[in-house]
């Protein structure tokens, strides 16, 4: 009996410390996400979040958040100052977050959500044709994110085929009928969803230029520059 007590004590106290451990991790992971910013502060916040989902394997929000990072992180933050080897790696962590969470959950829109993202960013970094970046995997990963919310992260889906159309090499956007036409077009989708989001405005403006548009991709870089810092 008293074997039997010590053993649920110290398996309550072992239960408690894993708590602390875990709020511990995610609290000092979001005081430098709010930073993201800087990629120092990111690199430690994925470090911490990376951390914390060990302590928990069933944790779902903690998997998201650390996938949304490692989007960020080198896909947007780092894509001209982080070494493309680094950045293929921090995709890697996004895309084991997300498939940890579907391993579960094999219909959560948001894990689908941000390991297409993920995946989409490491191909990139490796190069289209060495990344194997899969349409299979891309148009699945679409019907279960758009499931969910289809306007789902400032209209994320519109964006996310809209950057596909923009990377692929021209003789395939060819042959899957893509033009930067449809990629405008998707943007400004996203911006029906959220128009003061920076990214779609940034990239639409890329998309702008690709096309011989100049007056329109800087009239987007406009808007961007003369828009508060604190709106998205």
């Amino acid at each position: 009996m008293k074997k039997a007590v010590l053993f649920s004590l110290g398996v309550l106290f072992s239960f408690s410390l894993f708590g602390q451990d875990f709020e511990a991790l995610v609290k000092k992971g979001d005081e430098y996400f709010q930073k993201r910013d800087q990629r120092e502060n990111c690199l430690k916040a994925i470090d911490f979040y990376e951390k914390a989902s060990r302590l928990k394997p069933d944790d779902i929000e903690i998997r998201l958040k650390l996938a949304r990072l490692t989007h960020w992180t080198a896909g947007e933050l780092g894509l001209e100052t982080m070494d493309k080897n680094q950045r293929i790696e921090i995709f890697k962590i996004g895309v084991k977050a997300c498939e940890e969470i579907l391993a579960k959950e094999p219909r959560n829109p948001y894990a689908h959500f941000w390991r297409m993202w993920n995946l989409a960013g490491k191909t990139v970094a490796e190069g289209i044709f060495r990344g194997g970046y899969s349409f299979k995997e891309a148009i699945v990963g679409t019907i279960f994110a758009s499931s969910g919310d289809l306007n789902y992260f400032y209209g994320g889906i519109y964006r996310y085929w809209a950057r596909v159309i923009y990377e692929i090499p021209g003789l395939l956007g060819r042959f899957f009928h893509f033009t930067q036409q449809d990629a405008v077009w998707l943007y400004h989708q996203a911006l029906k969803v959220e128009p003061n989001f920076f990214m779609t405005r940034f990239w639409l403006a890329e998309s702008y230029l690709k096309i011989k548009q100049k007056d329109k991709a800087k009239k987007e870089l406009e808007y961007i520059i003369n828009t508060p810092a604190d709106i998205l």
